[in-house]
């Protein structure tokens, strides 16, 4: 059984090991996600167009690529979507509500916004352990 083609040719992969590599796998994109993410927006610190009084942000494409998961079950997808859903959670907290300021850049780059990553990705990574949907048979 492959996994994602990561276990490759190897049919003796246990359970076990198939789902470290997922594990694995899945908290490389979303790490590089996070990171790509921050530091694009970093360096170019700009918004979507607004669509009316409609202001998207990155979070609202990673729901989309959660969705997405469940009619094309790649890890890549719902990986990459969460990275992008994680990097925007802290900023719900910091403002308390749905609509941030058009110049939030200093909130969103904050420690507390990054130490509020850190701790969501350690939790996540602890909790995807117990998640059976993790490993796709192919």
């Amino acid at each position: 059984m492959a996994l994602l083609g990561l276990v490759g040719s190897n049919p003796t992969a246990s359970a076990k090991q198939i789902i470290m590599i997922s594990k694995n796998y899945f908290f490389l994109f979303l790490i590089l996600t996070i990171l790509i993410t921050q530091i694009v927006t970093r360096f170019w610190p700009r918004h979507a167009p607004k669509i009316g009084n409609f202001q998207p942000h990155h979070y609202m494409i990673g729901l989309a690529l959660i969705a997405l998961y469940f009619l094309i079950p790649k890890l890549t997808i719902l990986a990459i979507g969460a990275g992008l859903v994680v990097d925007e959670i802290p900023l719900f907290f910091i403002f308390k509500t749905w609509n941030w300021p058009d110049n939030h850049w200093k909130q969103y780059h904050s420690w507390e916004s990054i130490l509020g990553i850190i701790a969501i990705a350690i939790v996540m990574y602890f909790a995807v352990s117990f998640l059976p949907i993790m490993v796709k048979k192919l």
